[in-house]
């Protein structure tokens, strides 16, 4: 299965060669333990690397703020299905309001 891409042209390209490289277990894991930072998969960091960007590390949310937001978006997910079918109740969405509130100042402190 090839690749695609699209080039500053606007043109799609297909990516028809590889290379294959052996790494060693330490060394694996430190191309992973990179990807993980920058967000990337190991092949999109290694193209990265080589073709001379600059990596950055990905932003990353603290574990329970992240739960938080997992946790809220499924709410909110629940209110707009309630919506859509006509049935929303007031209090529910000033109890998310009040917590997407709570999370905001988390967030920008």
């Amino acid at each position: 299965m090839s690749e695609t891409m699209t080039g500053e042209t606007g043109k799609t390209r297909k990516r028809l060669e590889r290379v294959h490289v052996r790494f060693t277990t330490a060394e694996y894991a430190h191309v992973k333990e990179l990807a993980q930072i920058t967000n990337k998969e190991p092949t999109a960091l290694l193209r990265s690397v080589i073709l001379g960007e600059r990596l950055k590390a990905a932003q990353r949310l603290p574990d329970d703020v992240y739960r938080a937001v997992r946790s809220l978006s499924g709410n909110i997910n629940q209110l707009a299905h309630q919506a859509n079918m006509g049935r929303v109740d007031v209090s529910a969405v000033e109890a998310l309001r009040a917590e997407v509130g709570q999370l905001l100042k988390v967030l920008l402190n």
